[in-house]
């Protein structure tokens, strides 16, 4: 930034009960003033409820989908919610339908924005947005890169017995978590792991690098290291039969 002026970024996420919250309490607990606001995007995806019921039935044994739908309820009735953590450090939120409308272009250009940061968000940024802040869009992945790009690495690294894993802040482009790298975290694996655990862990790593990549962009000292796309491995929802092999491992998701 010229003269080390404060960034000014905005966040855009979804409205998640587990995952989200933690990472925004890490690291707007060390940059809440440097966030404008938060932005919560609809998933144009999300199949509702039944399906998505159905959806995790098919990958836990019953004592897992049950406590886990206790702990989303849970979740969704007493929170705190991405909402609610943004308020607590001042910061106003706001639901976008859709990230790449002119009208919300709009918005983050009057809103005088630096940095778009993407926390899990379940859309996908479109040239104008990725070419919109003067420092660009970046994201934070909680998992190493180029391999275990896509969904879920935190199952994904446990189910092939990994001894480490990692958190990645990338630069955004067109492709799937495929921008250069700017900051990674080595997150060992713990015996006896299971993968709401390690996505936690995960999650409070990933607050912590993104307030360190904005004060290495503020400082104008963010070297970006490749991102190989002959190296990238693809991950996307584990099948019922992927499930089960890795229960039969030994794997836990809870």
């Amino acid at each position: 930034m010229p003269g080390n002026a404060p960034v000014r970024a905005a966040i855009i996420t979804q409205d998640d009960p587990f995952a989200v919250p933690a990472l925004l309490e890490e690291f707007l607990s060390r940059r809440a003033d440097r966030i404008v606001a938060v932005f919560l995007a609809a998933d144009p995806l999300a199949p509702g409820l039944p399906a998505t019921v159905r959806r995790w039935a098919g990958v836990f044994d019953p004592l897992s989908f049950a406590r886990y739908g206790l702990r989303y309820l849970r979740a969704k009735l007493l929170g705190p919610r991405p909402a609610h953590v943004a308020a607590r450090f001042g910061i106003p939120t706001e639901a976008v339908p859709d990230v790449n409308a002119p009208e919300f272009l709009q918005r983050l250009r009057g809103l005088g924005i630096d940095l778009v940061i993407s926390v899990a968000c379940p859309q996908i940024f479109q040239r104008e947005l990725l070419g919109l802040p003067l420092l660009g869009c970046i994201n934070v992945h909680s998992g190493p890169l180029p391999r275990y790009r896509g969904i879920l690495p935190t199952f994904w690294v446990l189910y092939h017995h990994e001894p480490e894993t990692a958190v990645t802040v990338h630069r955004m482009n067109a492709r799937l978590d495929d921008g250069p790298i700017l900051l990674r975290g080595i997150v060992p694996i713990m015996p006896g792991e299971t993968q709401a655990g390690l996505m936690q862990r995960c999650k409070l790593v990933g607050g912590r690098l993104l307030a360190e990549t904005i004060d290495r962009l503020e400082a104008g000292d963010a070297p970006e290291l490749p991102n190989p796309r002959a190296q990238a491995t693809y991950f996307s929802f584990p099948t019922p039969e992927e499930a089960r092999r890795f229960r039969a491992e030994g794997g836990r998701w809870l």
